[in-house]
């Protein structure tokens, strides 16, 4: 983006070139860079250099006549993958209950926040086994079966920062430690735990992933069961099945992982 430093902050451009995408986006239509630098209060040689990177970067397009912005293809794209991500959410939350019932376990849908790993929806089934969880309760990534399937499929650029704040060892030498176990969840397509949250409760947890191979929302159950946790397990099928049904397709997912062909989902 045009001038890191200027305004002395880096942050600040960004924010600028946000705002100025913004204005476009408000208008029902191209809009000229006069109207633009007007809106955005700054002067209009200023304007223009933002408009010509976000340009450059396929977030506007410039009419080759009248010289008039508009949004790009590439604004569209992300509006597109966030709608797909809301409707993802919303349609798995609510096909929730039914995985509760089919394996008599908890259920709970999360997202990734500021937080780290957060659960949206919480779904109990009739033997509820972690009455302390719950919507917007947040979960340790190094040592949950639910926050180690953000760390094999996520952003890893977004997970330090929670990581640091959650662990007190070196961010490095713990990520060390648990590297080779997301290595084996990335192969098999999902990770458990046990009695690491609570004693005696089995955490069986799956991604729902987006088209670019990146995860949308983790899909977790959670069961007194001893068996819950092994590959061969109804709930493991169960899990990898719904979590299949919801992810959008795309390179690399549509493959079978090593556990799916194993148990023939």
């Amino acid at each position: 983006m045009v001038g890191d430093n200027e305004g002395g902050s880096g942050v600040k451009s960004v924010s600028q070139a946000i705002r100025i995408l913004n204005i476009v986006a408000e208008m029902n239509g191209p809009v000229s860079l006069k109207e633009i630098a007007a809106r955005a209060e700054v002067a209009p040689s200023k304007a223009h250099r933002y408009l010509q990177s976000l340009c450059t970067c396929g977030f506007l397009s410039q009419a080759s006549k009248s010289g008039a912005y508009d949004l790009g293809m590439q604004t569209l794209r992300l509006g597109l993958a966030a709608i797909n991500r809301v409707d993802i959410i919303n349609r798995a939350g609510e096909a929730l209950p039914g995985l509760s019932d089919e394996t008599d376990a908890d259920g709970f849908l999360s997202v990734w926040a500021e937080s780290g790993p957060t659960i949206v929806r919480f779904e109990r089934s009739k033997r509820p086994t972690m009455a302390m969880l719950g919507a917007g309760v947040s979960m340790p990534v190094l040592t949950s079966a639910t926050g180690l399937v953000f760390l094999a499929f996520g952003h890893p650029d977004r997970i330090e920062e929670v990581v640091r704040r959650q662990t007190k060892e070196n961010f490095d030498e713990a990520i060390k430690k648990v590297s080779s176990r997301v290595e084996t969840i990335r192969k098999a397509g999902y990770a458990y735990s046990v009695g690491l949250i609570v004693p005696g409760r089995q955490c069986i947890a799956a991604p729902i992933m987006s088209y670019d191979d990146k995860v949308i929302s983790v899909a977790s159950l959670v069961s007194l069961e001893q068996d819950i946790v092994d590959p061969d397990s109804a709930h493991v099928k169960k899990l990898l099945d719904f979590c299949k049904r919801y992810s959008i397709r795309k390179r690399g997912y549509a493959e079978e992982t090593l556990i799916e062909k194993k148990i023939a989902v």
